[in-house]
C-alpha cells in the first residue's frame, strides 16, 4: 500500500477506509510486539541474602557471584529484617542501589554494564559481599581498585570478593 498525500483531505477522510483501518492496526500489533519481545530477553535471577549458607558459611550471598546480561534484574531475598544490598562500586554512569532493611525482597534492574559491588551494611565487616558482572568488565581496573580499599575495613571472609572477581571475564 502506498500513502500518498492529497491537498486539502483529512485524516479521517483517508485514514478511516477499510485499508487505512487495518493498515493503523498492523502497525499497532507490530509495535505492541517490539515492546513484549524487547522485554522479553530479560530475565530474572535472585540472589539469597543469608545468615547461613551453604557449607555452613556465615554472611553470605548467594550466589556471591553473578552474570547477568544488561537489562536483567536481580532481586536480593533477605532471610530475615537484618540483611541488605547496598551498591559501593558501580561502573561509570550507573545508578547505585539500595534494598531496605525490612525482610522483603527487592528488585533491581542493571541497565549499565560492568561490574557492580555491593554488601549488606549491618555484615559487611563479616564478608558478607556480592559482585555482580553485567555484560562485559568495562570498569574491572577501578573495581579491583575500590575493593583494595574497602577490603580494609572487613575483619573474616574477604577471601570471598578475591574469589568472585576471579570469575570475572
Amino acid at each position: 500500500m502506498s500513502l500518498i498525500c492529497v491537498k486539502n483531505m483529512s485524516l479521517l477522510e483517508y485514514g478511516l477506509n477499510e485499508n487505512g483501518e487495518n493498515y493503523m492496526k498492523k502497525i499497532l500489533v507490530a509495535i505492541s510486539l517490539a515492546f513484549v519481545s524487547a522485554s522479553s530477553y530479560a530475565a530474572e535471577y535472585t540472589v539469597n541474602l543469608v545468615t547461613v549458607g551453604t557449607g555452613n558459611q556465615s554472611m553470605v550471598f548467594e550466589p556471591g557471584y553473578l552474570k547477568i546480561s544488561k537489562g536483567d534484574t536481580v532481586v536480593f531475598a533477605p532471610s530475615d529484617i537484618t540483611h541488605n544490598a547496598v551498591s559501593f562500586s558501580i561502573p561509570p554512569d550507573a545508578k547505585s542501589f539500595s534494598t531496605p532493611l525490612d525482610g522483603k525482597p527487592a528488585k533491581v534492574t542493571f541497565d549499565t554494564e560492568g561490574i557492580y559491588l555491593y554488601k549488606c551494611v549491618p555484615h559487611a565487616i563479616m564478608g558478607m559481599l556480592g559482585v555482580i558482572q553485567v555484560g562485559k568488565p568495562v570498569n574491572l581496573k577501578q573495581t579491583k581498585a575500590n575493593w583494595e580499599k574497602f577490603k580494609a575495613t572487613v575483619v573474616v571472609n574477604k577471601e570471598r570478593v578475591d574469589e568472585y572477581l576471579k570469575n570475572v571475564k
